[in-house]
């Protein structure tokens, strides 16, 4: 984790809805060094159970396209991302940052902190979470064309219209990105319990037949007017760069703190 995110002050009680607020560190590796940099990770996950100032976050590894690793933190207001900058900078926590910056920055080929905040509005959310047992997530990176939001907003109206009518169960979660992006940046957030979830169902209505013919072709046009450029990508949770709240541990903890493997001989 790069240490200019000072920190990962995250909550992820599994009942609560979407954070006001998160932060996004993007963190681009060295082909060929992702077991180099879990180890690397562990000691950000060390130096933060030895302090009550952070209570978790998680963090997230790609499983198709481009090496690299997410951590996503979770804040519900500036002021409390204000205090996590502060706590960062007393000692003992700050050297051992530092320390484990040192290890983790020569694993990097580059970094990016970026601010979000929710949009209700743009978002589906037909469930409550269940982050505790969620082993994936798909994360939509849309940037949008200037002063476009609202034939934005009408796509995503629209595309929520057609989850409800096929009964989707998946949320899918925006923010909108307001610093350390271009303009215009939004973030479509997804977790997933299985990658089974994104196979085709039998008998399943399909999007298209979910939109029908007029809404469908509405929806193409207002996207092509409205979307410069967009990248899905796919993570898997990191169970151990990741330090998990109390409530995942207790839910599941075979995942979030296996114990370790015997050794002894027979």
């Amino acid at each position: 984790m790069a240490l200019l995110s000072c920190g990962t002050a995250v909550v992820w009680a599994q009942t609560a809805g979407p954070t006001p607020l998160i932060r996004v560190i993007r963190e681009e590796l060295k082909q060929g060094k992702g077991a180099v940099h879990e180890k690397a990770e562990t000691a950000f996950v060390r130096a933060f159970s030895k302090t009550s100032a952070y209570p978790s976050y998680l963090a997230l590894e790609t499983i198709a396209g481009p090496t690299e690793a997410w951590f996503i933190e979770r804040y519900d207001s500036y002021a409390a991302l204000e205090a996590a900058q502060q706590a960062t900078r007393a000692e003992p926590l700050k050297s051992a940052l530092e320390a484990a910056d040192a290890q983790d920055g020569d694993l990097r080929t580059n970094s990016r902190m970026m601010l979000a905040v929710y949009e209700k509005d743009l978002s589906y959310e037909p469930v409550p979470p269940n982050l505790a047992k969620a082993r994936y997530v798909q994360i939509n990176t849309i940037r949008i064309r200037p002063g476009k939001f609202t034939e934005f907003a009408d796509t995503r109206k629209l595309v929520n219209a057609a989850f409800a009518k096929s009964a989707s169960k998946q949320r899918r979660v925006v923010y909108r990105v307001t610093s350390g992006a271009p303009t215009g940046t939004y973030f479509i957030i997804s977790a997933l319990e299985t990658l089974k979830s994104l196979d085709p169902q039998p008998n399943a209505m399909t999007m298209p037949e979910a939109f029908g013919e007029a809404n469908l072709a509405k929806y193409r046009t207002l996207y092509s007017d409205t979307v410069l450029n967009s990248e899905m990508l796919l993570f898997s949770i990191n169970p151990r760069m990741s330090s998990p709240p109390k409530e995942f541990l207790t839910a599941d903890p075979d995942f979030w703190a296996p114990k370790p493997k015997s050794t002894s001989k027979p």
